[in-house]
């Protein structure tokens, strides 16, 4: 990944109900808080409780509200898209996702707790991305077609 062929596009709005956290990329935070969100998702099968509320399929893990960079602290929230005026289920939270820039990005198969934080490791140690990223709403899509992470860019 040396430079940067993913076309840009413009995203459409949605809207994502589901489990949110504050955290940030300092050691011993999100490498644990966000598995421990996907944990207690499943454990509480949200899957099962918003079933009939899910618009499309794929899961959403969403960052939003960056402090600042990947330095910096901001929220995750993991759902599923549903319609904007969803009621919210107990315990989770809606996040409106608004129409940006940015690039999709397809990630290997495999393990999605191996291959997402190899992912991210290397877009953080990327010459060109880091000058591109804007810090708005960022998402990886877990779908049966694979994983895809959108990147919010220039």
């Amino acid at each position: 990944m040396s430079e940067v062929t993913e076309p840009l596009v413009k995203t459409e709005k949605f809207t994502v109900m589901g489990l949110r956290i504050r955290t940030s990329n300092a050691p011993g935070d999100a490498d644990i808080k966000i598995p421990a969100v996907y944990s207690r998702f499943y454990k509480e099968d949200i899957p099962k409780q918003m079933e009939i509320l899910r618009k499309f399929d794929p899961l959403f893990g969403v960052y939003f509200n960056y402090a600042s960079d990947e330095n910096g602290a901001y929220d995750f929230l993991l759902g599923y898209a549903v319609e904007p005026n969803a009621e919210v289920l107990a315990g989770m939270e809606k996040v409106q996702i608004t129409p940006q820039n940015g690039r999709y990005f397809q990630i290997q198969p495999g393990a999605p707790e191996e291959v997402v934080p190899k992912f991210w490791a290397e877009i953080w140690s990327h010459p060109e991305i880091p000058k591109i990223r804007t810090y708005q709403m960022d998402w990886e899509e877990y779908s049966e077609a694979g994983i895809r992470v959108f990147l919010s860019t220039k």
